[in-house]
C-alpha cells in the first residue's frame, strides 16, 4: 500500500523548516499546569503519605520530556469540545484540557498502577483502566480522541487493532489526533528487559519495545480504514544530542529537567517525508484524522 497523497498536506516543503517556539506555544501552559499539579501534590500529599512520588516529583522537575514540547505543544491548542477520549497519552494533556474547560475527558491506560498514581496527582480527571486494542466503550460515543506516542509500543498487530477501536468509538465527523515514531526504514526496537511488565512480548532472548514506521508502513498499518487525513506534519530534532544526553545520564539529568524549556521548544524542524531522516534517526509524525461524516 503506497502512502496516501493527502498525507503530504501541511507536511512542509522539501527539505526542512525550523519550527519557531511561538508556533507551538502551548508547551508553556503545559509546563505551568505540570507545576500546578506537582506543587498541589506536595501541599496535599500528606493525606496519602505522598503516594505516586515518581509522577509527583516529575511534574515539578521534568514538566515535559524533550519530544513532548512538540507533540503535546502541537496538539494542545487544537479545538476540543464535547466528550473526548485520551488513549494512553501522557496524562498531562487531558488534565490541562479538562481544566481549561475544553470538553469533558476520559483518560485510559492499560496499566492499573499508572491510573492509580494519576488519581493522586489529578483527582478531578476521569481515569480508567482500558486496553486500547479492546476499548470498553459503545460505538460512536466520543466527539474527539487523542493518542500520543502509544501505537508504536503495542506489539504484534496491536497498533492496527487500536486504530480500529478508536475509529469504532468516534462519532462520524469526529477527529483523532495521533502521534507516532518515524524512521527512514521501518524497524522494530528490541530491548533486554520487560519495560511493560506482563504486557511485554518476548521475541527470542529480547523484548519488543517500539516500532518505527516509514511512510509506506505507516499508511499500510495505521490508515487501513478510510480516515480523512486533514493534517500530516513530520518533525525531526535539529540537535539530537539534547535528548540523547538527557537520557544517557539519567537520573542525574532529571535535576536539570527544567532547563529543557530553554533548549527544546525551538529544537524541531518540519520535514516532508521520513526519507529525509538519517539512517539512525527517529522522527515524529502528527496526524489529524477525521472519521468521515458518512461513516457507519
Amino acid at each position: 500500500m503506497s502512502p496516501d497523497p493527502s498525507m503530504q498536506r501541511n507536511a512542509g516543503p522539501v527539505g526542512q523548516v525550523r519550527v519557531p517556539a511561538a508556533d507551538i506555544a502551548g508547551w508553556r501552559r503545559l509546563c505551568r499546569h505540570s507545576y500546578r499539579l506537582g506543587f498541589r501534590w506536595l501541599a496535599t500529599g500528606w493525606r496519602s503519605r505522598w503516594a505516586a512520588p515518581r509522577i509527583g516529583l516529575c511534574r515539578i522537575l521534568i514538566p515535559l520530556d524533550p519530544w513532548r514540547y512538540w507533540e503535546l505543544g502541537r496538539i494542545v491548542d487544537e479545538p476540543f469540545a464535547g466528550r473526548n477520549l485520551d488513549v494512553s497519552s501522557p496524562k498531562l494533556l487531558p488534565s490541562l484540557l479538562r481544566r481549561e474547560g475544553r470538553g469533558s475527558w476520559i483518560a485510559v491506560d492499560l496499566f492499573a498502577d499508572e491510573i492509580a498514581n494519576w488519581r493522586h496527582i489529578d483527582p478531578e480527571l476521569d481515569l480508567r483502566v482500558e486496553d486500547a486494542r479492546q476499548l470498553g466503550f459503545t460505538d460512536e460515543s466520543f466527539d474527539g480522541c487523542v493518542c500520543v506516542s502509544v501505537v508504536e509500543h503495542i506489539p504484534g498487530d496491536g497498533d492496527q487493532a487500536a486504530m480500529r477501536e478508536m475509529w469504532r468509538v468516534l462519532r462520524p465527523g469526529a477527529v483523532l489526533h495521533l502521534t507516532t515514531m518515524l524512521a527512514k526504514s521501518h524497524r522494530n526496537e528490541m530491548i533486554d528487559h520487560r519495560q511493560y511488565g506482563d504486557a511485554t512480548v518476548a521475541i527470542g532472548d529480547e523484548f519488543f519495545y517500539s516500532r518505527y514506521y516509514d511512510d509506506e508502513t505507516l499508511a499500510a498499518r495505521l490508515l487501513e480504514l478510510p480516515w480523512e487525513v486533514e493534517v500530516a506534519e513530520r518533525a525531526r530534532q535539529v540537535n539530537r544530542e539534547i535528548e540523547a544526553r538527557f537520557y544517557r545520564y539519567a537520573p542525574w539529568t532529571y535535576a536539570f529537567g527544567n532547563a529543557l524549556r530553554w533548549l527544546c521548544p525551538g529544537n524541531f524542524a518540519l520535514i516532508s517525508g521520513a526519507d529525509q531522516l538519517a539512517d539512525d534517526e527517529a522522527g515524529v509524525i502528527y496526524l489529524q484524522l477525521r472519521k468521515p461524516a458518512h461513516a457507519g
